[in-house]
């Protein structure tokens, strides 16, 4: 019988075989590698994108509705005004103490006061110690229709009859920057509260599946729990995640017809003057837009971040070498329930 002859690879072939196929692991290695580091950037460019576009979005839809159920131009004399910029007195002119856009409103028994309760520049703590302090925004409306607020609660829309209107239920939001407990970090954050103006029928209700609101009292800020009216202190509802900053910029329109834009603090500030031999106006010019800005954070590092400084409107921003991806988005909203064209004399 005859025997079959037998043959193995040899040392060389060996070798060659065990390097390419360490160069193939390799390879894939250095695909997977790729392919989740391409996932995280993408994804961290993801969740700053949906930041600032849902969040841009969902406080630009509330305050294209500032000021309605008011008529012609505002200023923060305005009641009711749709950017509040007083509580229940602003600063007047010579011996003259103008109504606030607030005048009237109250928080139980309280009329309410205070910076935490109107528009303000640099009044709540932002992402970074190292960035300057966030602006919040306040602003009013009367519900047009029956609609939820920004933190999801119902509100009730004119009522209209053949022998009676009974208007809108009024709403206040505030817009701000909530930072984490520790540590950096921030996020987007509104409150509300409502109100039926002075003169409407007392003890409205609007029910909606199991929720009914109730509002006993008109210009009394509504309480549905403890607390719950306080718009100024409660947290309220988070509308965006990794917001790190808000700048909040007024478009006005002078006596003359000029137009302007300006810090709300600068807006503030103006010099009033009775005095019609000076050019000082006796009376702040009516806001017809604001500009909003914010800056906001992926949630989690990528790598070969460059950036770190970043412009939002008129403020310059320096953040940490902390390897998250960063964004700024800005947006001009014009009040159209402002009165556009008109001035404030």
């Amino acid at each position: 019988m005859s025997k079959l002859l037998q043959q193995g690879f040899t040392l060389i072939e060996l070798m060659i075989s065990l390097t390419l196929g360490l160069i193939l692991v390799a390879v894939v290695i250095q695909l997977i590698i790729s392919g989740q580091i391409n996932y995280r950037i993408q994804n961290a460019a993801s969740t700053v994108q949906d930041s600032g576009v849902f969040g841009l979005n969902a406080v630009t839809k509330s305050v294209r509705l500032a000021n309605h159920g008011n008529a012609g131009a505002m200023n923060d004399e305005t009641l009711y005004g749709g950017i509040v910029l007083s509580a229940q007195t602003t600063t007047g002119s010579g011996a003259m103490t103008p109504d606030g856009n607030l005048k009237g409103l109250k928080l139980g028994s309280t009329l309410i006061e205070g910076d935490r309760y109107i528009s303000k520049n640099a009044q709540n703590d932002s992402a970074v110690t190292a960035y300057p302090k966030s602006d919040q925004l306040v602003i009013v409306y009367q519900a047009p229709e029956n609609m939820v607020t920004c933190a999801g609660r119902n509100i009730k829309g004119p009522d209209r009859s053949l022998t009676a209107l009974t208007r809108g239920w009024y709403v206040v939001e505030k817009y701000y920057i909530k930072k984490i407990a520790s540590g950096d970090g921030a996020d987007l954050y509104c409150s509300d509260a409502l109100f039926t103006a002075k003169g409407e029928p007392v003890s409205q209700t609007y029910t909606v599946g199991t929720e009914t609101t109730k509002i006993d009292t008109p210009e009394v800020l509504t309480v549905n729990a403890p607390g719950d009216a306080d718009y100024g202190s409660k947290d309220g509802e988070m509308i965006a995640q990794n917001v790190e900053f808000l700048r909040i910029q007024l478009m006005v329109r002078n006596a003359d017809g000029s137009s302007a834009t300006m810090g709300i603090n600068d807006y503030q500030g103006l010099t009033l003057d009775n005095d019609t031999t000076t050019a000082a106006p006796a009376h702040r010019p009516a806001v017809t837009g604001i500009k909003l800005g914010i800056l906001t954070r992926s949630n989690e590092k990528v790598s070969d971040v460059k950036n770190t400084t970043y412009q939002v409107l008129d403020k310059s921003l320096t953040a940490p070498d902390d390897r998250y991806m960063r964004h700024v988005y800005t947006t001009v909203i014009a009040l159209r329930n402002g009165g556009l064209g008109d001035v404030i004399q």
